[in-house]
């Protein structure tokens, strides 16, 4: 079924008193680089959520505040005549328009119309554009998005959307994130086996003070990704992961800077699980800050975090469970335990095989401390931490004085960490009290690296586990025996 999509503006003169005069006569025309318009909204949001086809209306208006006319050089949808949007002035339709001469105190009405069939999976999940304004030397531009295919929509243009106390997501049709989704104090988001989540760019969940429960299993895991459907983007990294922008004061006055955060952040809560979970292509996968709490904020079992830009899991002072773990293929690395924490870790392999580009992060690392404003060293203690039948390896463990495991800690004496039958790419010595029956800069025996199979392919010794997690399956739902890493080996690659 073919989209139609139509857009119809509209501009109204003398029936409410406003007059639009397109003119090439003016001699008064404000030129100066400090004279500009405004606007009604930045951004054209159509978020009704279509169950069959139908179509809604939007307006943005620009208005001529200063005390002579306006030139506008060039109105233009940025797709071009591939734009998913048209646009009209005046009752002309078309993907550009030029030199149109607004007067002093006058306003022009755009009226957006857009029609949707939800069940043309051709059409993305999200549909955008922007119109294009050029004058004075000026380059300003109004966001255009609506939703697209059926599927349930969550969040909208502010930066924070705040849900519902105990809500449940169920497997029907795909959940579609836009924006930043709270889980706020005392509330909880349960997610249900075999749901699909898709992630707008920008997009995540903040699970500040709540709870969030992924509930996928074998099978029918909870997916994690980008809301392109384009095939271009089913291995593209950072598609999606929560971005947050704020104003610094600058000596050339204020500049907007934007921070990432994980596109699932965890903060001062304890209490989340996640089982059976697909992360994958987006900015950094889980974030867990949970300074000064007790108990653990994350419970993380069965679940593969792969081709992230950046990090795969992050703690800071993070109370961290985990269990048949695979984080993979990060720009950066991927775990980063950082500020001290606890953290109790059985049978995950942390393996980095990043072919994006260099990097410069080991795939693991550990650390206590932090330098705050006035560079002054703060230590967090590490404590009851357990780093069981794990892999820290990775494709720069080749590189003369790089270790894909780093412990970069203050004081470890004092500190409460072990690492015990792992195998690791580690460049310092391996005999202190943190340490048992380590294997070291030894390469494991994994299928096929660079197309994500960490399955075991040899039951050499180097592979073998310690005496941990008696009885329980691994990623694969398999019991053979004691093994290294989130696979238990099988004799197959499959």
């Amino acid at each position: 079924m073919k989209k139609k999509l139509l857009i119809s503006l509209v501009i109204f003169c003398s029936i409410i008193g406003i007059s639009i005069v397109f003119s090439s006569c003016h001699k008064n025309i404000q030129t100066g680089p400090d004279d500009q318009l405004s606007y009604s909204t930045d951004t054209l949001f159509f978020d009704t959520v279509f169950t069959s086809i139908g179509s809604t209306t939007q307006i943005v208006k620009i208005y001529n505040h200063n005390d002579a006319a306006m030139h506008i050089d060039r109105l233009a949808l940025r797709g071009g005549t591939g734009s998913m949007f048209r646009m009209a002035v005046d009752g002309d339709n078309g993907t550009s328009i030029s030199d149109i001469d607004l007067e002093s105190g006058d306003s022009l009405y755009i009226f957006v119309e857009v029609t949707i069939d939800p069940n043309d999976e051709t059409f993305p999940f999200i549909a955008e554009d922007w119109i294009d304004l050029e004058y004075n030397h000026k380059k300003e531009a109004v966001y255009l998005v609506g939703w697209g295919q059926n599927a349930y929509f969550h969040g909208g243009p502010d930066a924070l959307t705040t849900l519902n106390c105990h809500e449940v997501w169920n497997n029907d049709k795909p959940h579609v994130i836009y924006g930043v989704l709270e889980i706020p104090q005392g509330c909880d988001l349960t997610i249900t086996a075999g749901c699909h989540i898709r992630l707008h760019k920008g997009a995540g969940i903040l699970v500040n003070e709540g709870k969030l429960f992924v509930q996928g299993q074998k099978g029918n895991e909870v997916v994690f990704e980008g809301d392109r459907l384009e095939s271009e983007y089913q291995t593209t990294t950072g598609q999606w992961g929560i971005e947050l922008d704020f104003q610094i004061g600058t000596n050339q006055g204020p500049d907007i800077y934007t921070i990432s955060r994980g596109g699932i952040w965890i903060y001062k809560s304890t209490g989340s699980t996640i089982d059976y979970a697909v992360i994958k292509n987006g900015n950094t996968g889980i974030q867990v800050d949970t300074t000064g709490t007790t108990g653990f904020a994350l419970t993380l079992t069965n679940t593969i975090i792969n081709n992230m830009a950046g990090v795969g899991l992050w703690g800071q002072g993070a109370h961290i469970q985990a269990v048949n773990v695979l984080a993979s293929n990060c720009g950066e690395g991927c775990a980063y335990l950082s500020i001290g924490g606890k953290y109790v870790m059985d049978n995950c392999t942390f393996a980095n095989y990043w072919s994006g580009g260099v990097r410069t992060a080991p795939a693991f690392a550990l650390n206590n401390y932090y330098k705050d404003i006035n560079q002054v060293i703060q230590v967090r203690p590490i404590y009851q931490s357990r780093f069981q039948n794990c892999i820290m390896y990775g494709n720069n463990s080749n590189l003369d004085n790089f270790g894909e495991l780093v412990v970069d800690v203050v004081s470890p004496e004092t500190q409460d960490y072990q690492f015990s039958y792992c195998l690791v790419d580690f460049e310092e010595s391996t005999s202190d009290g943190h340490w048992d029956n380590i294997i070291n800069q030894q390469a494991p025996f994994f299928c096929d690296v660079y197309n994500n199979n960490f399955h075991i392919s040899n039951n050499s010794s180097r592979m073998t586990g310690g005496p941990f997690n008696a009885g329980v399956l691994d990623l694969d739902q398999q019991e053979t025996g004691f093994w290294k890493g989130c696979y238990d080996y099988t004799g197959s690659c499959n």
